[in-house]
């Protein structure tokens, strides 16, 4: 049975709902004017968050945006949260829209965990209209941000040398596991805030975390130890992998969009300069995301004699499978770099 704190949210949800519907459906964007959010999305800070008005023995209602965000939050929570994911496992970030069931879901929460950094960019016009009550958290607050700093340049001869790079800050910070401590603290804090009686087990779920943060990033440098500098480098489909690099001395040569998103598409020039620096910088395959479109991929695979291996990118695997853990998903992809490169 709904508490009546969740039963007046959904009176008001009924309020609100074909307005929410039209705001997601309706294609309006608003400029950024600089900022990596798209929208006035107001995000709050963990240590300014107050104490949720739980009623009885209910527990914490966690709604997280994606599936990595939703792991390592459990992982702190445990048994003491109540957790509901918005973007399905096997589902890419880039582009999803908002479903009925996601917008209640959204409505009945106590706090909302997102990736942010423009991550969410599609659900960010329906964040922001979400009531006060109802806290946005971003967990990749206080990580220290990398830029996009790939670029290509066009070398036809009929026009003059012509740069494109990605800009802004570059989202994927889950791909280095030393940025998961950051949202690991920046959950214990903020569910310790909102259900204080509770805080002594987050915090103890959260150092039992970090230990096993610790041992996965200890355990990825043995695994690319093996790995020649010569070929530590990287061909994606689109720019994710820029932590990962950062922090495992890989350099990312190039990637087949020219986005840090998956719904993105080159032009025809850009194409051809990226499979021209594939066969320059003598990479031996392209890695992709298991949930993108390999049309592009097997294309310059196809035309440079190289191999596609697809990699967990925004999403874990389904329940059971063989990445459906953040700490598994890290696993599988670090395997299949080394098992490559090697």
């Amino acid at each position: 049975m709904l508490s009546r704190k969740r039963l007046a949210r959904s009176q008001i949800l009924l309020l609100v709902f074909g307005a929410l519907l039209a705001a997601c459906s309706g294609g309006a964007e608003i400029a950024s004017s600089g900022s990596t959010y798209h929208v006035d999305l107001l995000l709050t800070q963990p240590g300014d968050l107050k104490a949720a008005q739980l009623q009885g023995d209910d527990p914490l209602h966690v709604v997280a945006t994606t599936s990595i965000v939703a792991d390592v939050v459990a992982n702190v929570g445990g048994e003491a949260i109540e957790i509901d994911t918005i973007i399905p496992r096997m589902t890419d970030p880039h582009g999803y829209q908002l479903t009925p069931g996601n917008l209640r879901m959204l409505h009945d929460a106590d706090v909302v965990f997102i990736n942010g950094l423009g991550l969410e960019e599609s659900l960010e016009q329906s964040l922001s209209q979400l009531p006060e009550e109802i806290p946005v958290v971003s967990l990749s607050e206080g990580i220290q941000l990398r830029e996009f700093a790939l670029e290509r340049t066009d070398t036809d001869t009929d026009h003059d040398q012509e740069a494109h790079a990605a800009t802004g800050d570059d989202p994927h910070v889950w791909f280095d596991p030393l940025n998961i401590d950051v949202w690991t603290d920046n959950a214990a804090q903020s569910l310790a805030a909102l259900d204080p009686i509770n805080a002594a087990t987050f915090l103890s779920n959260s150092d039992t975390y970090h230990n096993q943060l610790e041992d996965l990033h200890n355990w990825i440098l043995v695994q690319l130890e093996e790995i020649p500098q010569a070929d530590r480098k990287l061909v994606t489909d689109h720019l994710f992998m820029g932590y990962f690099a950062q922090r495992y001395d890989f350099e990312v040569i190039n990637a087949l969009l020219p986005a840090f998103s998956s719904a993105a598409s080159p032009s025809a020039q850009e194409l051809a300069d990226i499979q021209d620096s594939v066969r320059q910088s003598g990479v031996k395959v392209i890695f992709i995301g298991i949930t993108s479109n390999r049309r592009i991929a097997d294309q310059v695979a196809g035309d440079t004699s190289v191999a596609v291996v697809p990699l967990y990118t925004g999403s874990l695997s389904e329940l059971n499978g063989p990445a459906d853990t953040y700490l598994t998903f890290m696993q599988y992809n670090v395997r299949a770099i080394a098992n490559t490169l090697k």
